[in-house]
């Protein structure tokens, strides 16, 4: 590559002219000195690979997370299967009419050629106001393949059989080979069975040659949405119709998309951080290249080619690792999601992707440090001493205009725009990039008052700015994925559980029908003395647990005789709720605010105002009583602070409304809360005291949990950010060797390079945690922007694990791992 003048042999040698590097760079060498440094670069990976060993463990770590993620985010959403089957369009008859429902089905088959029919059953759990559903459907069915699934035993197929779901055994007590007595029959369990596509299905399987006559029929057809639109049943009417619609799947792959984006925006700064240091730790090699004649182009292929070395090893660990462990942990996962996962179903185009733009990501990752170290001065790549930062002013620009974008774009996308959803992303990621050299620049600001480790160790950061910032994006932008997950799954828990839930653990409702009626029975004090010594007795089992009793305001003077409305007589009730724009009220329960029940939320009933008439936890203003409609008369409404759970009596019309209005108390159960939480032995026992008694029991429903995705996710950022770290903070104290030998022949001890360490450690997880934490927040407040209320459900415990435990945990590491230096870096000379 030198090109040298020949010497003459009549006279002087005649110097070459000297010629810049632009000039080199035309020239170049061709094709021949390409290979040459590619081939030099190899050799150089081959001898130096150990010492990039951080750098391709994190690059694997970084690949595998990317699959894992596009594997779980495409398993994470429920198919369609667990209502349609593979069928397109789902018809709806009642079983009223045996005849006229034969001739629906008749005509439905006639029409549609191939269908699937279920008919479905509600059977009432005795001593629960819960019912089950029995199912009569065809294991073979045409369309109804994806709904079911024999677990244990056999599918049902004679008049006295049935199969049930895991939680209707253990709500039963039954297993294969048992008795079930359900809807007035006693039948054999013969299997156990599920809905793949929903495991929170629960059903009692019968076989359709034995059932009893459905309540109502779902018939799955595959068919066009005109074709479907076309039928008419053999009264000329359109049945009830639902369509398949967009799988959820296929919806769910922007996202898959968005979450590709960002986690191969994390690989490249994983790795600009890693190339970086090692693009410093090869500067004078390349400095000495230089000075041999080699161009900027042959310096930055010397880069390159490490990268894309480096990257398809990556790929390649990365993607059969993160492939096996999903294999490993898709059982786990299937019980936190609640549908089975297929686990090869997975979308192999972005997974190849994925692998792909992985190589060209690190890649691109050592073309920029390796073009930054082309352009220093030979003197001083000689020296190996850092480039001098850059100013930050372009880079807060910037920042500030790609989070607007793309908090902009969050905003417009209104979670429906997939485009503008993946771009407002990728730029607020982008500008979340950009604030690292910011927050680096501000260390040595802050450094001033510290010891002299501390100030060592902070202003080294801003000293080496370019490779602290890529550490430091890495960090931020791999902790906002998992801070904004957790955000979301508190959010979607909150929403799920109405913010409290049906009840409480330790509660129970004990109803005297399955449901409040419109109607409230009459009864005579001594069926309510007999009534009541049941429910004593569920409180004793308890623990003697407190009784409260639940009663309604009902109208005195009208009445309902037997047989109207399907009911026993009695008097109607009083519905509260709050005006839907039809003439109708959306209800809630309404309870009469008695003083045990006062006495038991701790409510003196002085502190309840003059002349009101409803006390409540909710929050409409326009609560209405349907007794009191069309009078102009509006409600006095007193606002409570009591739980909020919706089966509780928690919204009540106190005992001077009741008189001013001229209605009376019904009784329809009772209120029971224990001391504790109920285990299920005892849930159990006062299920059958309710049922010998004719009584039915309402427990606490098991609400939405995303505790073990938080956790993961949770532990999975720590994990990613420490690797991050390690990383670097080992690849800072590689370089910095010959600063901790001038320290340590100053006089400084082991404690003092712990120090440096963890302090380096410390401070890098400490802005990753905040900045990542403020991203994901900008992103997530575009995204709900409208519904921020749903953001005010902060999980703390997770948020403070980051920002109190991994700065923390990474000073700890830092300081424990920060041992003496290897005997072959003590013996180097002092230079």
């Amino acid at each position: 590559m030198s090109r040298l003048s020949p010497v003459s042999e009549v006279g002087p040698a005649t110097p070459s002219p000297v010629r810049t590097r632009a000039e080199r760079g035309r020239s170049g060498g061709g094709l021949p000195a390409r290979r040459a440094v590619a081939r030099w670069a190899w050799r150089i990976f081959r001898r130096q690979w150990r010492q990039q060993m951080i750098l391709l463990a994190l690059l694997t770590l970084a690949v595998m997370a990317a699959i894992g993620g596009v594997s779980a985010a495409y398993n994470v959403t429920a198919s369609r299967d667990a209502t349609f089957g593979t069928a397109s369009h789902l018809l709806s008859y009642e079983g009223s009419d045996p005849a006229a429902l034969a001739a629906s089905l008749a005509a439905t088959e006639q029409f549609f050629g191939t269908v699937d029919v279920v008919g479905r059953r509600a059977a009432p759990i005795p001593g629960s106001a819960n019912n089950v559903q029995i199912r009569a459907q065809d294991p073979d069915g045409a369309f109804s393949g994806p709904m079911l699934r024999l677990r244990e035993g056999r599918y049902p197929t004679g008049a006295d059989e049935l199969a049930v779901t895991d939680e209707m055994a253990a709500i039963f007590e039954v297993g294969v080979g048992d008795r079930l007595a359900l809807d007035g029959r006693s039948r054999s369990v013969v299997g156990v069975v599920e809905n793949p596509s929903d495991l929170s299905d629960e059903f009692a399987l019968v076989s359709p040659a034995h059932q009893d006559p459905p309540q109502t029929v779902a018939v799955l057809v595959r068919a066009s949405a005109d074709r479907v639109h076309e039928f008419r049943d053999p009264s000329g009417r359109r049945p009830v119709t639902q369509e398949r619609g967009v799988d959820p799947r296929n919806a769910a792959a922007a996202g898959v998309l968005a979450l590709t984006t960002v986690g191969l925006l994390l690989v490249c700064l994983v790795a600009a951080a890693g190339f970086a240091v090692v693009a410093q730790r090869r500067l004078r090699e390349l400095g000495m290249l230089a000075a041999l004649g080699a161009t900027e182009k042959h310096l930055r292929l010397v880069m390159v080619v490490n990268g894309a070395v480096v990257g398809v090893i990556a790929a390649l660990l990365g993607g059969g690792i993160g492939l096996a462990l999903w294999v490993v942990v898709a059982p786990t996962f299937e019980s936190a999601v609640g549908h089975r996962v297929g686990r090869f179903d997975l979308p192999w185009p972005l997974i190849g992707a994925a692998a792909l733009l992985a190589v060209l990501t690190a890649t691109a990752a050592a073309w920029w440090p390796a073009r930054a170290v082309a352009r220093v001065p030979i003197v001083l790549a000689l020296s190996a001493r850092p480039p001098r930062p850059k100013p930050a002013r372009r880079s807060a620009i910037a920042a500030i205009a790609l989070l607007g974008i793309g908090v902009g774009c969050l905003v417009g996308a209104e979670q429906r725009n997939p485009w503008l959803i993946i771009g407002g992303t990728l730029a607020t990621a982008v500008g979340l990039l950009f604030v690292s050299p910011l927050a680096i620049r501000m260390l040595p600001m802050v450094a001033g008052g510290l010891p002299i480790a501390a100030r060592l160790a902070l202003r080294d950061l801003g000293r080496y700015q370019a490779r602290s910032a890529a550490a430091l994006a890495a960090i931020s932008l791999g902790l906002a994925i998992p801070v904004g997950t957790v955000v979301v799954a508190s959010a979607s828990v909150a929403r799920s559980a109405a913010a409290f839930g049906n009840l409480s653990d330790r509660q129970l409702v004990v109803r005297i029908d399955r449901q409040v009626a419109p109607i409230v029975p009459v009864r005579t004090p001594a069926q309510l003395a007999s009534l009541q010594a049941e429910v004593d007795r569920i409180a004793g089992v308890l623990g003697g647990a407190t009784v409260i009793p639940m009663d309604i305001p009902v109208h005195p003077n009208s009445r309902v005789e037997s047989g109207q409305d399907g009911g026993e007589s009695g008097r109607p009730g009083i519905d509260a709720g709050w005006p839907t724009g039809d003439g109708n009220l959306r209800s809630v329960p309404l309870f009469v605010a008695t003083p045990a029940q006062l006495r038991h939320y701790g409510i003196d009933p002085a502190s309840v105002a003059a002349g009101t008439d409803l006390l409540t936890v909710r929050g409409e203003s326009n609560l209405q009583l349907s007794g009191i409609r069309g009078r102009g008369q509006p409600l006095k409404i007193q606002r409570i602070d009591v739980p909020g759970y919706t089966s509780a009596p928690t919204t009540l019309i106190t005992e001077d409304a009741l008189r001013r209005f001229g209605w009376q108390q019904g009784r329809v159960g009772w209120f029971v809360e224990a001391t504790g939480a109920l285990g299920d032995d005892q849930l159990t026992q006062a299920r059958h005291i309710a049922a010998n008694a004719g009584l039915h029991i309402e427990s606490r429903e098991a609400p939405l949990s995303l505790a073990a995705l938080q956790n993961g996710v949770t532990a999975g950022g720590m994990l990613l950010a420490l690797g991050v770290l390690a990383m670097t903070v080992g690849l800072i104290r590689t370089e910095a060797a010959r600063d901790l030998r001038t320290l340590t022949a100053a006089g400084a001890t082991s404690g003092v390079r712990r120090t440096l360490t963890a302090i380096t450690a410390g401070a890098l997880a400490l802005l990753g945690v905040v900045l990542g934490t403020v991203g994901a927040y900008l992103g997530l407040i575009g995204g709900y922007w409208g519904q921020l209320d749903t953001l005010g459900h902060v999980p703390v415990v997770h948020l403070l694990a980051l920002l109190v435990g991994l700065p923390l945990v990474a000073a700890v590491c830092g300081w424990l791992l920060a041992g003496r230096e290897p005997a072959a870096v003590a013996r180097q000379a002092l230079t």
